[in-house]
């Protein structure tokens, strides 16, 4: 069964069962109610005749108390008698077949007792007819008692006008229940197809995704949390678009990287095996070797590159910490720069003060970081340029940062540059050389976060860059593995 059948569904029986309940509730309201009412309106006609009673004793009116009296029948359905039992001059007023059949006599009229407490009712079988419904209540006149006021009603047309009244509000509350359950069946079906629909192309989505077509998006505005699991859901398949780029960034690079050292390591290997060694002329032994060298050099910085990524995506990376001179570390690296800045005719330049504090850190993932900036500055900087390494520090942390006068970095792609194998678009064929891996800013940036840190860059096309990174000057632990990514 469908989640929109089924929601449907129980959606439906959940608000049967409400309206029938309530419906079921006000039926027995109701009758309740219009029961209540039939007394309570027998009541008044008793008060009103009480009252008639004692008007026409003082007036010594008979004629008053006869005319109210035959009235009353033609206003009150069901009436059986209206009579006052006047002690004064013993005698029922008006005389009534249905009162004279259940008070013989005129002692059994003034003889119930309780009335002159307040109205008494009684359920009385008339000899020969059908029950009565007697209400009695004294009469008093200047503080005397004058007599009885009785009033009956036939039960029957009592019972039968209650059932017909009842009847009428039955009719009416299954109306408005039949609308109510109509519009709630209604309601139900319209919203399990709110609620269905988003999960809907969401499943459909999902399939999408499952077939390889990692452009899936799911399109519908909704504040709530299937809304919420919309945006997430297309967040989601964003990211899995961009780990299959990054899967075939890997292939290719490692395709790149493997694939050109390999070949030359290759050729040169033939064709030092081609012949004898004393055979072949010095300075093309020297090439060879030079070239077998240079390309070992290459696949084993990537393969530590490889290595070093490996633990990154495990998400854990040892941190050995000691006491460490920043600025000496970093004067250490540019002096092995030195050389290949003065064959590019490159300007290098320390500018960290001398009594930046001493700190906790893993000298040799710091030197990785900082190398890593040199290098990449080294390699962006056209000849005649400068690269300076600048440091600061707070109470706090230490800020260390690697300008240059490079080529720059286009603003869209500044935020990118610290994801695996991201490289610039375009600048290799500006600069020259070989192509790197695009590995080193995502190693460099797990390193300084798990020190504790932060890494970013600020660039602008024509004008360099800088790469800044800052530790904390307090250690978090002397040994710590810490999490890279989450």
């Amino acid at each position: 069964m469908k989640l929109r059948t089924r929601i449907g569904l129980v959606t439906v029986l959940l608000v049967t069962g409400v309206v029938v309940s309530i419906a079921l509730t006000l039926v027995a309201a109701l009758s309740k109610s219009i029961r209540e009412e039939a007394g309570r309106t027998q009541l008044n006609i008793l008060s009103s005749l009480r009252g008639v009673c004692q008007e026409a004793t003082e007036a010594n009116d008979v004629v008053l108390l006869t005319q109210y009296v035959q009235r009353l029948p033609k206003e009150v359905p069901g009436l059986a008698y209206a009579v006052f039992a006047n002690k004064s001059v013993q005698l029922v007023i008006p005389r009534n077949e249905v009162f004279s059949a259940l008070f013989p006599s005129f002692n059994d009229a003034v003889r119930l007792e309780g009335t002159s407490a307040g109205p008494v009712k009684r359920l009385m079988d008339v000899p020969g007819g059908e029950p009565v419904i007697d209400w009695a209540v004294g009469v008093e006149l200047q503080g005397q008692d004058k007599g009885i006021a009785h009033v009956g009603f036939h039960k029957s047309q009592v019972d039968r006008l209650i059932r017909e009244k009842t009847a009428k509000a039955q009719v009416m509350i299954l109306i408005v229940s039949a609308v109510a359950l109509g519009m709630g069946v209604f309601v139900s079906i319209v919203l399990a197809g709110y609620v269905t629909r988003p999960v809907k192309l969401l499943a459909e989505g999902a399939k999408a995704l499952g077939d390889g077509n990692l452009d899936t998006q799911i399109h519908f505005e909704r504040e709530d949390e299937l809304g919420l699991l919309a945006k997430e859901f297309n967040v989601m398949a964003v990211k899995l678009k961009e780990l299959d780029q990054l899967k075939d960034d890997f292939v290719s690079s490692v395709s790149h990287e493997l694939r050109s050292p390999l070949s030359a390591i290759a050729g040169y290997v033939e064709l030092l095996m081609s012949r004898p060694l004393e055979e072949i002329k010095p300075e093309k032994r020297a090439k060879a070797f030079g070239i077998i060298q240079e390309s070992t050099g290459r696949l084993t910085t990537f393969i530590n590159d490889i290595l070093d990524l490996a633990k990154l995506k495990a998400g854990r990376v040892e941190i050995r910490k000691s006491p460490v001179n920043i600025r000496k570390t970093a004067e250490d690296i540019l002096n092995l720069y030195q050389p290949l800045f003065e064959k590019k005719k490159l300007t290098g330049k320390m500018e960290v003060p001398e009594d930046v504090p001493v700190v906790s850190l893993d000298e040799e993932k710091i030197k990785q970081v900082i190398t890593n900036l040199i290098s990449n500055a080294f390699k962006f900087t056209p000849e005649g340029g400068s690269i300076t390494i600048r440091g600061e520090f707070d109470d706090e942390k230490i800020v260390m940062s690697v300008v240059d006068s490079g080529i720059g970095i286009p603003k869209d792609f500044v935020g990118q540059l610290f994801e695996r194998f991201k490289q610039v678009p375009g600048t290799r064929e500006k600069i020259g050389g070989p192509k790197g891996t695009g590995l080193g800013l995502a190693i460099a940036k797990g390193i300084v976060e798990a020190h504790g840190g932060k890494i970013w860059a600020e660039s602008e096309i024509g004008k360099g860059s800088s790469f800044r990174f800052w530790v904390p000057r307090r250690a978090v632990a002397e040994s710590v593995e810490a999490k890279i990514f989450n």
